[in-house]
């Protein structure tokens, strides 16, 4: 018997790198092959144009109605992007209301869900899920199964701290009441090169594009392998490292104790990770494999 699909919400702060919009690729071939269940996705940043593009990759893959929520307050310099207006021009039909706060977006979507359902895979900062746990304490112990974080184990430089967002991501790591699993693999696993043969009116493809300059390289895995994580947890790919300390640059250190915070190794090479977060990256819309 096939397991049920893994429930995600992505959380996401695809502005500036790209690699999150690999991740939100990934998440969607998985679901075309049942192995996923996305549920919402949900914005950190606060660019003008990121809503909108995610809407658009969501309607690429035939998704178009999966809720997005917005963070609802100020960061301190916000990040530009390279490619989001230029992903936003595609298909969508998000309008021109705003989009939910991401508080009321997680309160419905996890509030509609059975307990202990839902893995939140977090790419990005973590401001929206402290405001989450600060409002929602209950709610977030009852539904979360786990929280996935993509992020440095030691003195991260960019998705823990960026912002002045480093206090916002100790209160998270030391306050969250269910398993916490912190990625950092996939800086050396490229991809995105051959979205360049992917059709055109690909978003996906077009977020590579502009990333880089209207060329194509490859670029790093980081979320990809978060989200890959999130849906298939430790096996074949991945192992949990249930012992150890992480610390944050401002001085605090957290213990690394399975089950309830751990940190997750590859078990394959770096060839066998960008062969496969290409090819899911690639893979048209609908594909059931």
């Amino acid at each position: 018997m096939n397991a049920a699909p893994v429930k995600i919400i992505f959380e996401t702060d695809m502005t500036y790198d790209v690699d999150d919009v690999g991740a939100l690729a990934v998440l969607h071939a998985l679901a075309d092959a049942g192995k996923a269940e996305l549920l919402a996705v949900s914005f950190n940043e606060t660019h003008r144009s990121g809503a909108a593009a995610i809407a658009a990759i969501n309607t690429w893959y035939g998704r178009g109605d999966i809720p997005i929520g917005t963070f609802g307050g100020d960061l301190h310099a916000p990040d530009p992007s390279r490619y989001l207006d230029h992903v936003a021009a595609f298909p969508h039909d998000l309008g021109h209301e705003a989009t939910p706060d991401s508080l009321d977006l997680y309160r419905s979507v996890l509030g509609s869900q059975p307990d202990g359902a839902v893995t939140i895979v977090s790419v990005g900062f973590l401001n929206n899920l402290d405001v989450l746990l600060r409002e929602e304490p209950r709610l977030v112990a009852a539904k979360v199964r786990q929280l996935v974080v993509m992020g440095g184990r030691h003195n991260d430089g960019f998705n823990l701290v960026r912002h002045n967002l480093v206090d916002v991501t100790q209160r998270v790591v030391t306050d969250w009441p269910t398993p916490l699993a912190i990625t950092d693999f996939g800086g050396s696993v490229r991809t995105g090169a051959a979205l360049q043969y992917a059709s055109f009116e690909n978003p996906v493809r077009e977020a590579y594009f502009r990333y880089f300059g209207e060329s194509f390289r490859g670029r790093s895995s980081w979320d990809q392998v978060a989200a890959l994580y999130a849906v298939f947890g430790a096996g074949e790919w991945f192992e949990d490292v249930g012992e150890g300390e992480a610390s944050l640059p401002n001085g605090h250190v957290w213990q690394v104790r399975a089950p309830h915070r751990i940190y997750v190794g590859p078990r394959k090479g770096i060839e066998e990770f960008q062969a496969w977060i290409e090819e899911l990256m690639t893979r048209p819309p609908g594909e059931l494999r």
